[in-house]
């Protein structure tokens, strides 16, 4: 399955050593790709390391929520 890096984005926000943050930054310099792509890309490959390949579920927060009611 191959993703779209280019596809619209959405905010996700999370806290990480700085050692970590250095090594991607200089990573993204490597690689001429932004920090984002480089970070999507390492997530991409984790999700299929553990065998997720398709969105596990539907249903967002949002849609979830609605269904509450």
């Amino acid at each position: 399955m191959k993703v779209d890096l280019k596809a619209s984005k959405k905010l996700f926000t999370v806290r990480l050593p700085e050692s970590v943050i250095r090594d991607i930054k200089l990573l993204s310099v490597d690689l001429d790709k932004s920090i984002s792509d480089v970070l999507a890309e390492a997530v991409i490959d984790l999700v299929r390391k553990h065998g997720r390949t398709q969105v596990a579920y539907s249903t967002t927060a949002t849609e979830a929520k609605k269904a509450k009611r």
